[in-house]
């Protein structure tokens, strides 16, 4: 993956323009009534999708994450680069990002996956051990690379707060997309066409043809469902929402072994 602003990794502190970087740090979803919704999406609550949790990394919007176990979240190896335990927290129970209602969480420890690499963004993930239980329930994970959830035109419901519209402003609200996978060759083909790479055994990819409908900065590490089960994690797109560009997923399901090794 080049990030290079044609391709990037969906963490909110990664190649956003200034004015979208203030917003993230400063004022959450301050102009999140304008334009698309994550982007073309519309607003859930945290009732719908219990897991979903917010990382925050030195008190500010990094990045997303689901609960997979009472103490362990899943998330983006890129969102997890370079960060160290003490700097993360973890917020689950909360609808608006704006809200002090949630139940906070401190990190204690880190397994990035040791096959990620942030050039290529293969096997994305990292599972985060919590210092306390959070008190909701857990997703379950897909867990093969064969599973139906990765077959071409299978329904994934995407959630985060991320930007509303490429290099646009957060959204103060939870929000939710639904865009079909699409075929992994035809996936691959069409980023090869930009110089980006596509692993079609990491990752999978959803969206629709004319774009409008995707995940976008500050939704990285989020969840991607197929079915009620979490088939993905938000990782990395050119652009958000662009024609013949769906989003990239971490293939939960085809490092499953790997990610339910780390969920104690």
């Amino acid at each position: 993956m080049q990030v290079d602003g044609r391709s990037l990794a969906r963490r909110a502190a990664l190649a956003l323009a200034a004015a979208a970087a203030f917003a993230v740090v400063a004022a959450p979803g301050a102009s999140a009534g304008a334009g698309p919704l994550i982007v073309g999406g519309s607003p859930t609550t945290i009732d719908d999708f219990p897991a979903t949790v917010i990382f925050n990394v030195d008190g500010a919007q990094h990045c997303a994450g689901t609960l997979v176990a009472k103490n362990k979240v899943l998330t983006a190896a890129h969102c997890t680069d370079g960060v160290k335990a003490a700097q993360m927290e973890i917020i689950g129970g909360q609808t608006n990002f704006s809200d002090t209602t949630g139940e906070k969480a401190g990190v204690s420890d880190v397994w990035q996956n040791p096959a990620f690499d942030m050039n290529g963004m293969q096997h994305d993930n990292s599972v985060l051990t919590l210092d306390k239980d959070l008190p909701y329930q857990p997703a379950t994970l897909v867990q093969s690379a064969d599973d139906a959830a990765y077959k071409a035109g299978a329904d994934v419901t995407v959630v985060g707060w991320g930007t509303t519209s490429e290099g646009g402003d957060v959204s103060d609200q939870l929000l939710k997309v639904n865009v079909p996978v699409v075929d992994n060759t035809t996936c691959a083909d069409d980023y090869s066409k930009s110089g980006s790479n596509y692993d079609k055994a990491s990752m999978f990819c959803a969206g629709v043809p004319e774009g409008g409908k995707d995940s976008c900065q500050g939704d990285s590490g989020g969840p991607a469902y197929v079915d009620g089960k979490l088939a993905g994690i938000v990782s990395w797109g050119q652009g958000c929402a662009r024609k013949d560009f769906p989003g990239v997923y971490t293939n939960v399901g085809n490092d499953y072994t790997t990610i339910s090794s780390h969920l104690g």
